[in-house]
């Protein structure tokens, strides 16, 4: 789902570069760790190519807090970028940065290779390191991730159609961010100066933990908690008290209430930051808002009984209309497609199903 990296001369296409990318980044858990040094190591080409862009992190990370996004480092390596990073900013200073789809050309070798390791990860330091004192975005595009390490040691890993502020002064003591759409925590934890993220209403406090925020089609936020505790509070009802979520807690916030299931959260929650859907009595409101985000897919459920269904599957690399269609037969609905807009509704005479 993120930015197509192709093969280089010498390269094997089963490649998960987005696997890779956080096992370069420091990100990947155990087993995803092992798996990726057991991949190197029959494949000599694209372990060389790793190792240029590891070694050049590792340095940068050594020299001073400029963060390095090494899934980019890793595409810039294996492929010509004739499409550089969109970077605008406007007249209040904020800058917001756009990650862009790209054409590649093969690279020409080992001396291409290294030559543009050294450019990539130079350039990547100067735009995304940025100026702490300045409000930065961070947004993705429709089926695309992107990993974003800040600057007080925060690893945020930003689902597609997704758009992260990080306030101005982060790394003192705000560290604030906004987030619309979806992202996956892992903080640094400071006691002195608690970590916030703000989503439509909801403030989540980081008290030592890793975990995810979602918001679906109907407002909701939906905050799953792996590791740690986080205080969840609806910021729109005044003094309102936290909730407090701890490791397996999950939160949901909508219309000024916060549900809480303790002990419900899975490795499944956290599947989308490993490039798949998987979903275990997931509500439609939840699955809508994937879908905009991954496929670009506008889902619509007019029939009240049809939206309250909910849903249980899990999608790996399918096309949006496999995806479509597996829902469609898991709710029991037929699919009437026009343009982008997919209508799902109940089975029987009247409906015509898209061929």
């Amino acid at each position: 789902m993120s930015d197509e990296i192709r093969p280089s001369a010498g390269s094997t296409p089963d490649a998960d570069w987005d696997a890779i990318s956080r096992f370069v980044a420091g990100e990947s858990d155990a087993v995803e760790s092992a798996a990726v040094a057991q991949w190197l190591a029959t494949h000599p080409v694209d372990a060389a190519v790793v190792a240029l862009v590891k070694a050049r992190a590792d340095r940068a990370t050594v020299r001073s807090e400029v963060s390095v996004d090494t899934e980019r480092a890793l595409a810039a390596v294996r492929s010509r970028m004739t499409e550089a990073p969109s970077l605008t900013v406007d007249r209040s200073g904020t800058r917001t940065y756009h990650i862009a789809g790209r054409s590649a050309r093969r690279w020409r070798g080992p001396a291409f290779a290294a030559a543009s390791a050294r450019a990539a990860m130079v350039g990547i330091a100067q735009w995304r390191g940025g100026n702490a004192a300045t409000e930065h975005v961070y947004a993705t595009q429709v089926g695309q991730r992107d990993s974003v390490k800040l600057l007080d040691g925060s690893t945020v890993v930003l689902a597609p159609g997704s758009r992260l502020t990080v306030a101005a002064g982060f790394n003192g003591s705000n560290r604030e961010v906004w987030l619309e759409g979806a992202a996956f925590f892992d903080v640094k934890h400071d006691g002195a100066h608690p970590f916030v993220v703000r989503s439509r209403g909801a403030e989540i406090r980081d008290i030592g933990t890793v975990f995810s925020v979602k918001t679906d089609a109907k407002g909701r936020v939906s905050v799953a908690v792996t590791h740690g505790i986080v205080a969840l509070r609806d910021t729109s009802a005044g003094s309102a008290a936290p909730v407090e979520l701890r490791a397996g807690d999950r939160g949901v916030l909508q219309a000024g209430t916060v549900a809480v299931a303790r002990g419900t959260v899975t490795d499944e929650d956290m599947a989308w930051t490993r490039g798949q859907l998987a979903y275990r009595d997931a509500p439609l409101a939840e699955v809508q808002a994937d879908l905009r985000r991954w496929y670009g897919i506008e889902l619509q459920v007019r029939d009240s009984v049809l939206a309250r269904r909910t849903l249980t599957a899990s999608f790996r690399g399918d096309s949006a209309a496999q995806v479509v269609q597996v829902i469609a037969l898991a709710l029991g609905a037929d699919v009437v497609q026009r343009g982008d807009t997919i209508l799902l509704q109940p089975q029987g005479p009247g409906s015509t199903p898209n061929p």
